[in-house]
């Protein structure tokens, strides 16, 4: 939508876009923590690579990675292509990025590249989502197809588990569907009517408050997660997340 207004309002439109839009997903306390519980599980001396950081700090002894140069990034790259040697790292969180990527096998081969042997990684992906691209979003993953995926590639999994629960889906999905039903088949029109629809269904994403932890949450969940590692002869760290755990 920012492409209709006049350069000179398209940063404060950028700016003010999260009170013109509510965020349509809840993390609860729990799933909030998961991302922070992994890489404190690692001792303070070890090295920990963050990749598509953002905005997110986890400590000086996480390493950002992002496609641009913001505040707070430490390397620019790319996923499919990380700038550091092999096995330099013991942990690596790969959170709401593999959907974006355009190669998911290399990017998933370069985190087995980049960790030490039973080094873990911490992997978020959107199950059900409306359509995100950035720059693009290319793929989605129920809880088992994730733990397939990374076993395709060489990883142990260890736990697997929802990271935004059915109410967030159900949210967002209906934002969308509503927006597209107003549109009368017209893009503009739809991006605009995505104002309306998503303060008319946002209160719905509160249900998730109990429903992320519900047992058959996965079979609709909004997002999923998993944490795996690198093999090696012995055991990768543990931290206790109440996920799904694989012996």
């Amino acid at each position: 939508m920012l492409k209709y207004l006049p350069m000179r309002l398209r940063g404060f439109a950028a700016r003010s876009r999260r009170y013109l839009r509510p965020s349509l997903t809840h993390r609860s306390r729990h799933t909030r923590s998961l991302t922070g519980r992994f890489v404190d599980s690692f001792e303070p001396d070890t090295l920990v690579l963050n990749v598509g950081a953002g905005a997110s700090d986890y400590g000086t002894h996480v390493i950002n990675l992002d496609i641009a140069p913001t505040p707070g990034i430490h390397v620019v790259g790319l996923a499919e292509q990380l700038p550091f040697r092999a096995e330099s790292f013991d942990g690596v969180v790969f959170q709401a990025v593999l959907e974006h990527v355009q190669d998911s096998r290399r990017a998933l081969g370069e985190i087995l590249r980049v960790l030490r042997p039973g080094g873990a990684t911490f992997i978020e992906v959107p199950f059900i989502q409306g359509y995100h691209a950035a720059p693009r979003d290319h793929r989605r993953y129920t809880e088992q197809g994730l733990k397939g995926e990374l076993e395709q590639h060489g990883f142990v999994v260890d736990e697997t588990g929802v990271a935004v629960g059915p109410a967030s889906a159900m949210a967002w999905i209906a934002a969308d569907f509503l927006a597209l039903l107003l549109s009368g088949r017209s893009g503009r029109v739809y991006r605009f009517a995505r104002i309306v629809t998503d303060w008319t269904v946002w209160p719905i994403k509160w249900a998730d408050v109990w429903l992320d932890t519900h047992e058959m949450a996965h079979v609709i969940a909004s997002g999923v997660w998993a944490r795996a590692h690198k093999p090696e002869l012995g055991p990768p760290p543990q931290i206790p997340d109440g996920g799904r755990t694989y012996a």
